[in-house]
Order: C-alpha cells, then structure tokens, then sequence
C-alpha cells in the first residue's frame, strides 16, 4: 500500500475540456481536473491529452498556462476541434453530462515524448472516457505497458455511451488502484457478471478477479470504503457541507488519495485527506476551483472539530 515517492512522474491520462455550464464555461475533463488539484498540493503531475487547433483550444492553453500547468505533453489535433460537454446541474448541485464526441482527445497520438514520460513515469492516473476510440485508447495502453515502474490508479468514470465491456476489463487488468461510486459499482457488477454489489464483498470478489491491490468506493456523505490486499479494509465517514457543486470532487478525491500515498501514508490517511480534498472542493463550482492554502487549513481544522464532538 504505502508509497515513498517523491510526485516526480506523475501522469494523468485523457480528456481534457470545456463543461459548457449554463453560466459559462469552465476547465474540465476527469484526469484535468486530478492533474490540477495534486499540482496545486505540490506534486507536479503531466497532463497527457490533445486539445483542437482552433479558438477553443488556445483559450484551453492560455488558461492551463495561467494555472502552471505544465504542457510539454499536450498534443494539439489540426482536424477536430477540443472537447466540450454540455452540462446541465440539479437543484442540488450533481450535474448530468452530454459529452460531445470526435473531439481532439479522442485522437491522441504515440510519441517518443510519451514514451519517455512513461518510462520515467512512478504513477498513472487513467479512465475510461478517453478510450471511448481506438487511437487514444491504444495509445493509453502503450503508455501503461511501457511505464513498468509506475503504479496505476483507474478513477473508472463511466459515462454513458463512452465504454464497453471489453474497455472495463482491460482496464482492470491494468491497474494497482481502482476508485469507483456505489452506482459504478453495480454497473461494473453487471457488465462482468460479479452476482454481489455489496461494496466488501464486490471489492473482494474484484480484487481476486484482477490481481487489483486496492480499491476505493466513493460513497458520497458516507464516506469511502478502502480494500486492501495487505492492510484490510478500512472506512472513512463523510463530511457534513453546504454542496455548491459536485463537479471534479471525485477527480479532488482521488488527487488528495495520491498525495498521501505518494508520501508514504497510511490506507487510512490517504482516504481521510482525500476524503477532505473532495468535500472541500464541493463548495466551490467547477473543477478546477483554487482553493486558498489557509482556507485548506481551516477546512481541515473544522472537519477535525466535527468528528470530536461526533
């Protein structure tokens, strides 16, 4: 489980995008959105993805550079214009998605740059919305297959009409560390014939399947359901909060669990912060909202309050 890693090599594979809110536009896309938050906690993470040739794209560039991002890993796609989805928010906060297809991610590209960073790659974030084509989606298992060093770490995202069976097991295959929700759980179940969705039962039964050292079940206030090959299981409960949003808080999630793990952190405290990293994340909008550092301290302050009197 436990991680000495430095964040050097740290990769996040796929879509990168517009959402398209009713109020404007804001910076998205899974892997974006995990790249962001673990860059804003120090750990110097590398988008891998492709975004269009066109006005979109340069406004996507302009504001990724404005955030520190480092692009020396964007490819830019002269034939198809950068990712889009429409999204639409329920009146409390949980959003529904329209994503746009034939986008520039959807054709990302092998290269000796990637092969380079995936050689020297210690950890791996992927999904499965950017595998929706042949060529991105050989493309990101090359890269998996050439970073022998590396641990992968699957945040599943599945979107409607952007996966398939045979996507879902290959990538099971592929990972260390699988973080999925309840409602991921019982698709997976279904798509390859696991009879229970009991989350410790499912991860159990997944786990011996797929030779997965970890996995991490999103429960929303609940908390998260840690498996573990070597530790056990352990649960974290949630953090009561005033949902602004719930837009990236999975990607926030995920980026807080790695944060921990690359510093060597106990299963237990890897969830917690990423438990902490989401929640406060869901009283911003959008996915990439900067959190200031001494708001951070007194998030995690008031959540330690919270529990004590608990």
């Amino acid at each position: 489980m436990q991680s000495q890693t430095t964040g050097k090599g740290v990769l996040a594979l796929g879509e990168l995008l517009w959402d398209m809110l009713p109020s404007g536009k804001l910076l998205g896309g899974a892997p974006a959105n995990y790249c962001f938050r673990l860059r804003q906690l120090g750990i110097p993470a590398l988008m891998v993805s492709r975004i269009g040739n066109d006005l979109l794209g340069n406004e996507l560039q302009n504001a990724l550079t404005e955030l520190n991002f480092d692009l020396s890993l964007l490819q830019r796609d002269s034939e198809s214009p950068s990712g889009t989805v429409d999204v639409k928010l329920t009146s409390d906060g949980n959003p529904s998605f329209t994503i746009n297809p034939n986008v520039a991610y959807d054709n990302l590209e092998w290269s000796q740059d990637l092969e380079r960073a995936a050689q020297n790659a210690s950890f791996i974030c992927f999904g499965t919305l950017a595998q929706r084509t042949e060529t991105s989606r050989s493309t990101i298992y090359k890269i998996l297959d050439t970073a022998t060093q590396a641990t992968k770490f699957l945040d599943i995202n599945l979107r409607r009409n952007c996966y398939d069976k045979d996507t879902i097991q290959r990538s099971l295959e592929l990972t260390n560390i699988l973080k999925l929700n309840q409602s991921e759980v019982d698709m997976v179940a279904s798509l390859i014939g696991i009879e229970t969705t009991e989350p410790q039962a499912f991860s159990e039964v997944l786990m011996r399947k797929f030779n997965i050292n970890t996995i991490l079940i999103t429960l929303g206030e609940k908390g998260v359901l840690a498996v573990d090959n070597s530790v056990g299981s352990v649960t974290v409960p949630g953090i009561p909060i005033s949902v602004v949003d719930t837009i990236g808080s999975g990607d926030a999630f995920s980026a807080g669990f790695t944060y921990k793990f690359l510093g060597g952190a106990s299963l237990q405290d890897c969830c917690q912060f990423g438990n902490i990293t989401g929640a406060m994340h869901a009283t911003y909008a959008g996915g990439m909202p900067i959190i200031p550092n001494d708001a951070v301290t007194q998030f995690i302050m008031q959540s330690q309050r919270s529990e004590a009197v608990a």
